[in-house]
């Protein structure tokens, strides 16, 4: 899996350097945070990823959670230029998706949808509320992890979802997580 396929005629191919390469594999052993300089090509460890949770997936959701809208609508771009053929799909709050409070609504919004991109507020809610199980996700991406500290969303799902769910159940019933940051200035305790 060297090669990420334009998703336009215009894009040029991607090869994935040998470090990405590395860091995707890693990847793959277990969940880790991948801290490397801006544009060293982070996105792609997470396409090169999610491209394989769809090829390996009993059909899970990949949630890729960025910080701001901004970026959500950023990294969707992305993907979808990347991986045309995955299904992919904001949540924000330019979505009203506050006002969803059934789980009709959230189930017919995720129907068929495989990737996600969101806020991590917007995760957060919809598992705080019921409407998304840490059992549905097979890889959650954490985009500029190093602010994933204390009392952060991010930690939310760790801490409330993702941890009681390994003590309980194992590490199978949860997802896989990749985290990528340009700055990991934090210390290990404080991150995720």
């Amino acid at each position: 899996m060297a090669a990420i396929a334009p998703g336009e005629p215009d894009l040029p191919a991607y090869r994935a350097r040998s470090y990405q390469l590395e860091m995707f594999e890693a990847s793959l052993k277990g969940n880790i945070i991948v801290a490397m300089g801006t544009g060293s090509g982070k996105t792609h460890i997470a396409l090169l990823r999610i491209m394989h949770e769809l090829e390996n997936s009993d059909g899970k959701l990949i949630w890729f959670l960025a910080p701001t809208v901004a970026l959500c609508l950023q990294q969707h771009k992305v993907i979808s230029q990347h991986i045309p053929a995955a299904k992919s799909r904001t949540l924000t709050g330019l979505d009203k998706v506050e006002l969803w409070t059934e789980q009709a609504i959230w189930d017919a919004v995720l129907q068929d949808v495989q990737v996600v991109i969101s806020t991590h507020a917007v995760l957060v809610d919809a598992m705080t509320h019921g409407f998304v199980r840490i059992s549905q996700l097979g890889l959650i991406i954490f985009d500029e992890a190093h602010h994933c500290v204390r009392n952060h969303p991010a930690n939310k799902i760790m801490r409330d979802f993702y941890h009681p769910a390994v003590a309980r159940f194992g590490p199978d019933a949860v997802p896989s997580i990749l985290g990528l940051t340009a700055s990991a200035g934090s210390s290990r305790e404080e991150l995720l």
